[in-house]
């Protein structure tokens, strides 16, 4: 039997994440987001799904929200963004990143992009994350593409707000894509630490244009640094490097409280 001890987070400063550089450079970030949509999910097999998912769980789930509720799907707002953006050639790798869950768990993003884009790719999705799931999701990609040789990989991330239960943040919509191919413009590299106190963040390395998550804003780090705006916890920290808007280096980090676990990518131009 193997057995662990409880762990023990020191209150010293954590050593910086080792940034792994991801094999294939960034060509493309784009980013949009969405009016209220108009799909419904009323309809009695989700009356009963969403009953069984929250019983037992103290999360303020609301049977009329399911009877009103009008929202975006993942796969909606991919479709979308995407639209005009992609050549016809092949993806082999597409990650869909999210904190908030799926507004109608009968679209599965992953099934249905793995039909829509180009090449047929594997398609799968990182959650569970909260809004360091993007970083997570860069991470598998870079070893997806070390491990198979892979030419283009495709990173979206999402957030929508339309929910049958209580949530402690409102959420707007929104979706941001990065797409990796071997001809792209900018070097990415990224790291993921875990078990970080909060008193014990490293020092990030410099950056012309650094740009924090609400979990970094909320402990006073880099007051000179661009929050990203709290109602976007996925997408938003993406927006300055989407937008264009971010000049030489981009440092994008942010830090998660609950899970003591900080994430750091960094973007700059190639050579």
């Amino acid at each position: 039997m193997y057995r662990a001890s409880a762990t023990t987070l020191s209150s010293a400063p954590a050593p910086a994440p080792g940034l792994q550089p991801l094999p294939l450079r960034l060509a493309l970030a784009t980013r949009r987001e969405f009016p209220p949509g108009d799909r419904g999910i009323d309809v009695p097999e989700l009356h009963r799904y969403f009953a069984d998912l929250s019983r037992g769980h103290d999360i303020g789930f609301r049977p009329d929200r399911v009877t009103r509720a009008r929202g975006n799907p993942f796969l909606a707002m991919a479709r979308e963004l995407l639209a005009g953006q992609l050549s016809g050639d092949r993806i082999d790798l597409a990650i869909v990143a999210h904190a908030a869950p799926e507004f109608d768990p009968r679209l599965s993003a992953p099934v249905n992009l793995t039909a829509v884009l180009p090449g047929h790719p594997l398609v799968f999705s990182v959650s569970g994350q909260g809004s360091l799931a993007p970083f997570t999701a860069l991470r598998i990609a870079g070893s997806y593409v070390r491990r198979h040789g892979f030419r283009r990989a495709l990173v979206l991330i999402m957030d929508q707000g339309v929910t049958p239960y209580d949530t402690p943040d409102p959420i707007g919509d929104a979706a941001t894509a990065l797409l990796f191919e071997a001809g792209g413009r900018r070097t990415v590299r990224v790291g993921y630490a875990p078990e970080v106190a909060p008193d014990a963040l490293p020092e990030f390395e410099p950056a012309e244009t650094v740009v924090i998550g609400r979990g970094l804003a909320g402990l006073g780090s880099r007051p000179d640094a661009v929050v990203a705006p709290p109602e976007f916890p996925c997408t938003g920290l993406w927006a300055p490097l989407a937008g264009g808007t971010a000049a030489g280096p981009v440092l994008l980090a942010d830090y998660d409280p609950r899970r003591r676990a900080l994430g750091i990518c960094v973007v700059a131009e190639s050579d």
